[in-house]
């Protein structure tokens, strides 16, 4: 007794100390947010495990989905999406103190966690927002942390989404520009807001491509105590100071404004519901608009918006339009490639030549013509060895440019679009990379010089030449078809003594193949196995008397066999050994027979489902394993020989393998040397359409398998 009590008391110390070891390898919880928010995107892939507090600062959507935790570092919770079990509060709100246990994961800019659990703890105040300016707005440092920005707005508009109100807005904040949500916004009208100086607090997250990097600022608050208009926008937005196009967005001494300002200019081109081209004497401008007002070609308007550098270039953002008068379309101004690409660095030309959204005409060789689908259509032209593409909407009256001929000499009005290379900064004046122009409608292509097509005497010569083919084609079409008539009339002749000589000889020679294979796969097959049983009595008669004769016995039984077998083949051309027997006893009875009395053993297997096969078929497969036997007996020497039956849905198979001598398939002697076995198995199998497979070398035993499709 006390030595069955002394193993559990000597085992319980190692047992503990397994369990403080497994225990010890277990990494502790993480317990704040900045320790997950520091954490490498690898490091935290490997799911961490963590248990926070914090307060809940933002709740994109309502009663689900992600949230942010701030213990003084802020951080976005993630639902987990492969947690069946995960819980959390239906009606979690913003200002609820929390806990909340889950994993790290890498998350798609910063380290996140995905929040299995959710508990609520309490209330407490949101912590305070810190001030940021332009700067912090270039940089994602601040992903999860609660801010505080001013700016003007530039465009707002209001929504509904789940049920709840959004009041979505693009601020600038001295040039930077970003977009802000409040959910569950008051009842405010966007267009009293455009325009307004605003105090914007929120949550700052970070907007960023697939390769985790930062491309610009979104902040979101669920607050609208949040949102404090600091100054009004003015009552009408034509109130604004009016500039030229050139004096958008220049260095001033004061700073510049980020309200709207106001431009006068002539229409030049026009997109509804989406921008328009405005020129003055100075300059021209692209200006973005949601109006939908019609603005054809030489049409005054005045536009007021926010001017803003984008693509090296000066355009004007989130305008609304009015028509002041018209006037005669601007005329274009002629250049050639060289000038866009090639200015003159730091010369007061380059300014003074500023053709970027200008109208321009070029003149250049058509080279193609691309369908750009929805009646767009782009013309590629070779202008001084340069390519300038030409993109023009067809109206619904005429949406074809056929009657261009590519070769043509084409002079092009449209708008020029420059496009600068999007690495800065820039090297003392910027190069444009690219250059395509916008037309307006078919009337700003102009053909200068039509390709050559068909010549007159082209035309004559051409025509001379096919009219002199088609008469040689129809005359030589009547001599052939007489010709055609009496050869095919000779050579059906021909083809049907051929048919009936081969029809007759095939036969006969079939038939004769089939008796030779017959004959050798019965009567030879019984001889030799005739001969083993007489060798084993001969050899058994002085001292197994007894043995003796059953050998003998049996070498009378195989003659008798041998006998039916010949007689059956002289009258049927064939023996059907599966008379009283399928396949598989066929086998089995077989290879009972030829083992008797010998020290080898044959063994039979069957796999897959029996069913009945076709006499045609089963009678050849019995032969073919017959010869088989008798090959492997004769020539391998094998202590084992395997048969093997095998059925399947669309095929039958047998197999026959020993562990015999083996021989070289490749050097296998044949029908030269005396030797059928072999050809004869081929020959069956191409009569049922299967395939045999040979496989064998010496010392390693022969594996025979032949195939039957059903």
């Amino acid at each position: 007794m006390f030595r069955r009590l002394c193993i559990p008391l000597v085992c319980f110390p190692l047992l503990a100390s397994g369990l403080l070891v497994r225990g010890a390898n277990a990494p502790e919880p993480l317990t704040t947010c900045a320790a997950v928010r520091n954490l490498p995107p690898s490091e935290a892939a490997r799911g961490l495990p963590v248990r926070l507090r914090g307060v809940v600062t933002l709740l994109p959507t309502p009663g689900g989905g992600g949230f942010t935790l701030d213990d003084g570092t802020g951080i976005w919770m993630a639902r987990a999406r492969t947690n069946s079990t995960a819980k959390r509060p239906s009606d979690l709100d913003v200002g609820d103190w929390v806990e909340v246990t889950g994993r790290t994961q890498a998350g798609f800019f910063l380290p996140t966690v995905a929040a299995e659990e959710v508990t609520r703890l309490g209330r407490k105040p949101i912590p305070p927002a810190q001030e940021i300016g332009p700067l912090e707005l270039t940089t994602g440092a601040l992903d999860g942390q609660r801010v505080q920005v001013q700016g003007v707005v530039q465009a707002a508009e209001r929504t509904m989404r789940a049920g709840r109100a959004e009041l979505r807005l693009v601020v600038s904040n001295n040039g930077k520009r970003f977009s802000y949500v409040l959910f569950g916004a008051p009842d405010l009208a966007p267009d009293q807001l455009v325009d307004a100086e605003v105090q914007l607090g929120g949550v700052f997250l970070a907007y960023f491509n697939a390769r985790r990097q930062f491309l610009g600022v979104r902040v979101r608050s669920n607050d609208p105590a949040e949102f404090i208009i600091r100054q009004q926008p003015p009552s009408d937005a034509f109130a604004a100071p009016e500039i030229k196009l050139s004096e958008g967005v220049l260095f001033s001494a004061l700073g510049g404004s980020p309200h709207r300002r106001r431009a006068r200019g002539v229409v030049t081109l026009s997109a509804p519901g989406e921008y328009f081209f405005l020129q003055d004497q100075d300059r021209a401008i692209r200006v973005s608009t949601r109006s939908r007002e019609e603005l054809p070609p030489g049409t005054v308007v005045e536009a007021s918006g926010f001017f803003s550098l984008e693509h090296n270039k000066v355009e004007m953002l989130d305008a609304v339009v009015r028509r002041v008068g018209s006037s005669e379309p601007l005329a274009p101004v002629a250049i050639s490639s060289g000038e866009l690409f090639s200015p003159r660095t730091g010369s007061a030309e380059v300014l003074a030549r500023d053709l970027s959204d200008a109208l321009v005409s070029l003149s250049g060789k058509l080279v193609s013509i691309d369908d750009l689908g929805n009646s767009r259509f782009r013309l590629n032209l070779d202008c001084d060895e340069v390519l300038i593409p030409a993109e023009i909407s067809l109206p619904e009256k005429n949406r074809s440019l056929s009657s261009l001929r590519v070769g043509s000499d084409l002079r092009v009005t449209g708008v020029c679009i420059l496009t600068y290379p999007g690495t800065g900064p820039a090297v003392e004046w910027p190069q444009p990379s690219s250059a395509k122009l916008l037309l307006r409608d078919p009337a700003d292509i102009e053909v200068i010089r039509a390709a050559s097509w068909w010549t007159i005497g082209r035309l004559g010569t051409a025509l001379g030449v096919l009219g002199g083919l088609i008469l040689v084609a129809f005359t030589w079409v009547a001599v052939l078809r007489r010709r055609v008539a009496e050869r095919s009339r000779e050579l059906a002749e021909a083809m049907r003594e051929r048919r009936d000589a081969a029809v007759e000889f095939e036969s006969t020679l079939r038939e004769r193949n089939r008796l030779a294979a017959d004959l050798h796969d019965t009567l030879e097959q019984s001889l030799t196995g005739l001969s083993l049983q007489l060798e084993a009595s001969e050899a058994l008669r002085n001292e197994e008397a007894e043995r003796s004769r059953q050998h003998m016995t049996l070498a009378k039984q195989v003659l008798e066999r041998s006998r039916e077998d010949l007689r059956r083949s002289i009258w049927n051309l064939r023996a059907s050994p599966l008379e009283n027997a399928d396949l598989t006893e066929a086998l089995r009875e077989i290879a009972a027979s030829r083992s008797a009395g010998l020290s080898l053993r044959i063994e039979v297997e069957s796999r897959g489902e029996k069913r009945p096969l076709p006499d045609f078929i089963a009678g050849n497969l019995l032969m073919l394993v017959q010869e088989g036997i008798t090959n492997s007996i004769k020539h391998a020497n094998p202590a084992v020989i395997h048969l093997g039956l095998e059925f399947s849905e669309k095929s039958v198979s047998v197999e026959i393998s020993d562990d015999g001598l083996g021989f070289d398939v490749d050097r296998a002697n044949g029908p030269k040397q005396g030797h059928f076995g072999l050809q004869g198995m081929r020959e069956r199998m191409k009569r049922l359409g299967g395939q045999l497979r040979v496989e064998s070398q010496p010392g390693a035993g022969t594996r025979v398998r032949a195939t039957v499709p059903l």
